[in-house]
């Protein structure tokens, strides 16, 4: 098993991601509109992954984007956000 197969693994729905810098766009979204922190709304296997896995997630501003596991980094796990 990969590295990003476990860590796929344990992204849940309400977990709270940081968007990394791994295109173009994300970078965009990081640097002028400041949208590091967003939420996991979904997971599914969308369309434009061509079958593998995708996390919808939700910034704070209303934007949602799918993205795969190299484009986001755990902060805070689901279980932890009420402590």
């Amino acid at each position: 098993m990969k590295l990003n197969d476990s860590l796929m693994d344990m992204i849940k729905v309400g977990d709270i991601v940081e968007l990394q810098p791994t295109n173009q766009r994300n970078r965009q979204l990081r640097s002028q509109d400041k949208k590091h922190i967003w939420e996991v709304v979904k997971i599914d296997t969308p369309q434009c992954f061509n079958g593998d896995v995708g996390f919808l997630i939700l910034h704070q501003s209303g934007h949602e984007r799918w993205v795969q596991v190299n484009d986001i980094s755990i902060i805070r796990y689901s279980e932890n956000r009420d402590a």
